[in-house]
């Protein structure tokens, strides 16, 4: 108890003194050459191109699926070993957030450490405390990134485990699941999430260098009594050297020969990564840029909609100043939202009068507002499928710009986690993606401007939407 006590000071001391920034973007700065990009419906979709990209891998298998267990978790596992048959050189690694992780999953995993020892190595992320005495909180490894091969990029809102890795498009009754309760709550029977697969061989190399340095410093968390979030000191450490010619020759057929990718100038995807030292969040000043830049139209499908200020703000200007059409698809607290909503669904739904009516104003001043007032900019809609999760975190920008990745629309992933994003700046991306979020309006309901106004001005739900902007853990 002594030890456990002393290492939460040093954890705190560690944390409070510890300002260093890292964020870091991946470019490849060549016009020369071009990646394909597949647009996923659905996690569970993903998942799959991830197996048949195993089932085909000759070097590296590097997953940091955030959150994983249960089923999915084991199959990927059987496949790995699989591969490692027939493969020799093949080795896996996987950096894990051990939240969902139960005792069967800690044997499965376990097993194949001891079965291949030289060749699979797994860690779990810990959960070190984000150390703001107004906000107390903990830091994560947020980031939904696996590689194979350096070549096979898969980035996301996805976590790979059994209720978080499916279609999330069809009515669900309660899970009965024995996974289906944690820390006393009831989780969803599945989630609606998206993600994309990216085949580069060049992105892919540097990629790798960015998975070995975030596996490296939790590594060194593992060891040491305090937690040093200086990336830079683990950069250029690789256990495996992969040189790129042998990535460019990894072949999976249903990667290469699917129909449905596209092609997309190397110098116009860039991967941006950030995390907790940053004064200012570097995800989310891409995020205010690419609003700023919007000429027409943004579309939004996010988990939360309790944006950072300036995120918010930015939002309000495109909409009010510049005549922005902004569409956004979110949770709410619906007869068929899953009890997880409730923890924040009101602070989302208090942020939809501002973009809606053009202020924040005081509940007495009710009587000034009616739909008539309302602009014709906004729109928002709940997700609508029974039991199931909108788990997303993608922005479109106009017909030009596709952002998806891990940071949600929440102050977690602004001040306190590893997060990552994928910009791609593809007209033929966009309107792929496009195609899926008209899929996600139709499983969604649009919200009226009575509700908006009904909702902000009722003093309670105001004041649950204002304590779950300002003190959500999420």
């Amino acid at each position: 108890m002594k030890t456990l006590f002393l290492r939460k000071i040093f954890l705190f001391l560690a944390c409070a003194t510890t300002f260093s920034s890292f964020a870091h973007t991946i470019t490849v700065p060549d016009r020369g050459k071009e990646a394909k990009v597949l647009i996923h419906d659905n996690g569970y979709e993903m998942y799959e191109y991830l197996l048949a990209a195993i089932d085909n891998a000759e070097y590296t298998v590097e997953l940091c699926p955030c959150m994983t267990g249960g089923e999915i978790l084991s199959t990927i596992l059987q496949h790995l070993d699989q591969r490692m048959e027939k493969a020799p050189e093949l080795v896996g690694y996987m950096l894990i957030q051990p939240t969902l992780i139960d005792d069967n999953d800690r044997k499965n995993l376990q097993a194949l450490q001891k079965k291949r020892a030289d060749r699979f190595f797994y860690l779990f992320s810990d959960c070190p405390p984000y150390c703001n005495i107004f906000s107390p909180n903990v830091i994560e490894t947020h980031i939904k990134l696996s590689i194979i091969d350096g070549k096979y990029i898969f980035i996301g809102g996805t976590n790979l485990e059994d209720l978080m890795c499916s279609k999330g498009d069809v009515d669900l009754g309660i899970s009965d699941s024995p996974r289906a309760m944690i820390g006393g709550v009831l989780r969803p029977s599945a989630l609606r999430d998206q993600d994309v697969t990216i085949i580069s061989a060049e992105l892919g190399a540097l990629l790798r260098k960015e998975f070995c340095a975030h596996y490296a410093l939790w590594k060194d968390f593992t060891k040491k009594l305090w937690f040093n979030k200086k990336l830079d000191d683990f950069r250029g450490i690789d256990p495996v050297n992969l040189p790129l010619e042998k990535a460019r020759h990894s072949f999976c057929p249903l990667i290469e020969t699917s129909s449905c990718s596209v092609s997309v100038p190397l110098d116009k995807i860039r991967f941006i990564f950030s995390g907790p030292d940053e004064a200012n969040n570097t995800i989310t000043q891409e995020y205010i840029q690419l609003i700023a830049q919007a000429e027409h139209s943004i579309r939004i499908a996010q988990m939360y909609f309790i944006p950072a200020e300036k995120i918010y703000d930015s939002l309000m200007e495109a909409c009010w100043s510049r005549n922005v059409y902004i569409r956004v698809i979110t949770n709410g607290r619906t007869d068929r939202s899953p009890a997880i909503t409730r923890t924040y669904a009101w602070g989302n739904r208090i942020n939809y009068f501002p973009l809606t009516f053009g202020s924040r104003p005081l509940l007495w001043k009710r009587f000034l507002f009616s739909p008539s007032h309302a602009t014709k900019n906004f729109s928002v809609h709940e997700f609508y499928v029974a039991n199931t999760q909108l788990h997303k975190k993608c922005m479109l920008v106009d017909d030009r710009v596709l952002v998806i990745g891990s940071y949600n629309f929440g102050k977690k992933s602004d001040e306190c986690d590893y997060e990552c994003i994928v910009v791609i700046e593809s007209a033929e991306a966009v309107a792929r993606a496009q195609l899926v979020f008209e899929k996600d309006l139709r499983l969604s309901k649009r919200v009226t401007y009575d509700e908006i106004i009904n909702w902000y001005f009722d003093p309670m739900n105001y004041c649950l939407g204002y304590l779950e902007d300002k003190y959500m853990p999420a």
